[in-house]
């Protein structure tokens, strides 16, 4: 389907949404947005939420949502933290197929053509994307990242554990994903690493297709990595309104892994087989574990005595 070929899903709905959270992105949002407007698909919507920003990014993203009536633009009265943020892209979305979208980053324009021909034609799949060329704050090439992984195990288990074991970057969160399957996760989790656990759930429903051509364009920057933030910009990123530090991290995760699988609509086989694997992950991190529940239990030191 080209843009000279319009469709209307049920209903006269967008055939696909495409959600773009942004806070402080002036300087690459331009490239972001020409990218997806100017797609080859032309039947979607594009549903921008800005989280408060302080920079130009709210005028740039009101000129682009004047000039096409596809765009809507909201924009929270504080900054309600990423994954709310990212969250609520979907949550506006009305499109038969969702596709997350980085203010920093940009997409080959016909990212949605490929990835949702690749979907039509294979209802068991439940996610497409492309490679993805890592590139610097200044666009400088870095190469392709070579983890990038097609999941097309027939067991919910052995899907689940290959996300697990073998994500690391998790390039495929900006993939095109089935609406109706995204809509019974817990989408993103408000804690870091919470975008991993939605990938390994979004696994228990079916398997991802990944294209051989680089459709993602991705920065590789203080502004868009966590893993280069400080702890303290990392609070801010999650909780922005929280007064006292993240805790029980780790242990968030792991429970959080055994929730989801439990309430996944898998054979038990493939539930025991996923929960053994988060056990056996679990018990690598015992002693991380050990220290945060240790912690609750620590009175807090009492100021220096003066003199």
């Amino acid at each position: 389907m080209s843009a000279s070929e319009p469709r209307r899903s049920n209903g006269g709905r967008p055939f696909v949404s495409i959600g773009v959270p942004v806070y402080n992105v002036e300087r690459h949002l331009r490239r972001s947005l020409d990218s997806l407007v100017n797609q080859t698909i032309s039947d979607f919507e594009l549903i921008i939420s800005d989280n408060a920003s302080t920079d130009g990014t709210g005028a740039i993203c009101e000129e682009y949502a004047k000039r096409d009536p596809r765009i809507r633009y909201l924009r929270q009265k504080k900054n309600i933290g990423a994954p709310q943020n990212w969250n609520v892209v979907f949550e506006q979305s009305h499109g038969q197929y969702f596709k997350w979208a980085s203010g920093n980053d940009y997409v080959a324009l016909t990212y949605l053509e490929k990835c949702v021909a690749a979907l039509e034609a294979d209802p068991g799949a439940v996610l497409c994307y492309g490679r993805t060329a890592l590139i610097d704050d200044q666009g400088n090439d870095l190469g392709i990242y070579p983890g990038d992984l097609d999941v097309p195990d027939a067991r919910a288990g052995r899907r689940y554990m290959r996300v697990r074991g073998k994500w690391m970057l998790n390039n495929a969160q900006q993939g095109v994903i089935r609406s109706s399957v995204l809509r019974r996760t817990g989408l993103d989790r408000l804690y870091p690493a919470g975008d991993m656990v939605l990938s390994a759930e979004l696994a228990l429903f079916g398997r991802f297709l990944l294209l051989p051509e680089v459709l993602l364009y991705r920065r590789q920057g203080p502004t868009s990595m966590t893993s280069m933030r400080t702890p303290e910009q990392i609070q801010r990123l999650f909780r922005p309104d929280s007064r006292s530090p993240m805790r029980i991290m780790e242990g968030r995760l792991v429970l959080d892994h055994y929730v989801t699988i439990g309430r996944a609509p898998v054979p038990l086989r493939d539930k025991l087989l996923a929960w053994a694997d988060t056990t056996r992950r679990a018990f690598w991190v015992r002693n991380i574990l050990y220290k945060e529940v240790a912690s609750l239990f620590e009175r807090p030191k009492a100021p220096p005595t003066p003199g």
